[in-house]
């Protein structure tokens, strides 16, 4: 296929977004493998366009370092709407399946902890993810396989205009992965800032259990798999989903459970949680990285 933007050449098909196909490229004026992403679906309002803006906030020198990947490029080919960034590695779904869907403790704990500081730095950029699951966050490749990435923004909207937070609501369709949504994301409460944290609790629970109580449940169609999900979590309560772990995850749920809709969350003490378990378990984390987990 013949490179766009005389810099971009799409090599094969290796995923989907929320809203397009996931490519593998090479950048030629480089040599440098780059993921680029083509907008599938004709909407009014290209996602895709929408996703790029929000990369474009959460850009600075920083954003790196924390988790957001860069954009090289945005625009179309063959009159579909492209968006060229960094090519990332395995997702945290891959590399649970790859040690047969056990997560240690000590590898959790630093997952969270990372996420954590990605969250406030996302939220610090008035903009919440709205589809926390772990196809969704990517190791760095080479000198940054360190680092956990965050992806696919197309379901993320900002949270604020200026210092003016978006409205509560109770009117909303569930936006997300069922799996992994807040309770409120599934009575129709619209997204705010605890609904990315109580998510990332489920996420954790899910790396440390295996699997989360709703997991697996089936309907005769998607409106009632849906309602058995919504059900079992609802009736699931948090300490019966925490038991057999530190009760640092209880607290955790517990905590962005009980936050207000507009209500800055505190981070640090939610890092805190876990950091202090950590220490407790483990002693110090000065010699010990996250992806000394055995992945092969």
């Amino acid at each position: 296929m013949l490179p766009f933007n005389k810099r971009f050449k799409i090599l094969r098909k290796i995923g989907n977004g929320s809203f397009g196909d996931v490519h593998k490229g090479m950048d030629i004026t480089t040599n440098k493998s780059v993921a680029i992403k083509i907008e599938t679906k004709d909407l009014k309002h290209s996602r895709l366009k929408c996703e790029y803006d929000l990369y474009e906030l959460l850009c600075d020198g920083e954003s790196v370092r924390k988790g957001i990947p860069e954009i090289y490029y945005f625009g179309k080919f063959q009159n579909k709407n492209v968006m060229v960034m960094e090519r990332l590695g395995p997702s945290l779904e891959t590399l649970f399946n790859r040690v047969k869907r056990e997560f240690s403790l000590q590898t959790v704990l630093l997952i969270g902890i990372q996420l954590l500081e990605l969250f406030q730095y996302l939220h610090h950029k008035k903009i919440i993810h709205r589809d926390i699951k772990p196809d969704n966050f990517l190791i760095g490749l080479g000198e940054r396989e360190s680092t956990i990435y965050m992806i696919d923004l197309g379901l993320s909207k900002e949270f604020k205009r200026g210092r003016k937070h978006i409205h509560y609501s109770e009117s909303r369709s569930l936006t997300g992965t069922l799996r992994y949504a807040s309770v409120r994301n599934h009575i129709g409460i619209e997204q705010s800032r605890r609904d990315d944290l109580e998510s990332l609790g489920y996420m954790l629970v899910y790396f440390l259990k295996g699997k989360l109580p709703w997991q697996g449940l089936k309907g005769r169609d998607k409106r009632e798999q849906r309602s058995k999900i919504k059900y079992t979590k609802m009736n699931t309560r948090l300490n019966e989903l925490c038991s057999g772990l530190p009760e640092e995850f209880y607290k955790y749920l517990c905590y962005c459970r009980n936050l207000e809709f507009s209500e800055t969350p505190n981070y640090p003490y939610l890092r805190k949680l876990f950091k202090d378990l950590y220490k407790r378990e483990f002693g110090t984390s000065e010699h010990y990285d996250w992806m000394d987990e055995r992945f092969s």
